[in-house]
């Protein structure tokens, strides 16, 4: 397999190089790319990070994620789920219109890093992608195959403690 960072000296570098290579090698942009590719940059560019900027990054993260989730507690009936480095916003089981009824103030929110919201018809929910993220394609997957390939952390708003998550 090839070493997609064998000629970075810095984290800078490597960065640089992630973010490209991450729009690149991602499947739900190129659809003719394989999981296992993306997998194994993301997992060389882990490996490339120094340890002890790892455990700072896993504290930044969980403080980064609390205040994302703290940013929609105005939001009623509403779940928050972390897919990948994408964020959903999806009404609560039995709560069906919420964001649509909230959609005003769904648009208010601003998350650094991200994209304004849209609206994916198609899965009727919002969404945030990263900055500088450009749909190429239409995924024909749905959410629940999408949460089951990347992984996600599901949470209300309102009750946005790890002790609280959902999924």
């Amino acid at each position: 397999m090839k070493n997609y960072f064998n000629e970075c000296n810095t984290i800078d570098e490597a960065k640089n190089i992630f973010r490209k290579l991450s729009f690149e090698l991602h499947p739900d942009t190129n659809p003719n790319k394989k999981d296992a590719e993306f997998i194994e940059m993301r997992r060389q560019y882990e490996a490339f990070r120094p340890s002890e900027g790892r455990e700072r990054n896993a504290t930044d993260k969980a403080d980064n994620l609390y205040n994302t989730v703290k940013r929609f507690e105005s939001l009623e009936n509403v779940l928050i789920s972390f897919v990948g480095s994408f964020i959903w916003l999806e009404d609560e089981e039995g709560s069906e219109g919420a964001t649509k009824s909230q959609k005003e103030e769904i648009k208010k929110i601003i998350i650094d890093g991200y994209n304004l919201p849209r609206f994916a018809f198609k899965r009727k929910k919002w969404y945030y992608s990263p900055e500088g993220y450009k749909q190429k394609f239409n995924s024909k997957k749905s959410f629940d195959e999408i949460k089951n390939t990347w992984g996600a952390k599901t949470y209300k708003p309102n009750e946005a403690t790890q002790s609280q998550r959902i999924a």
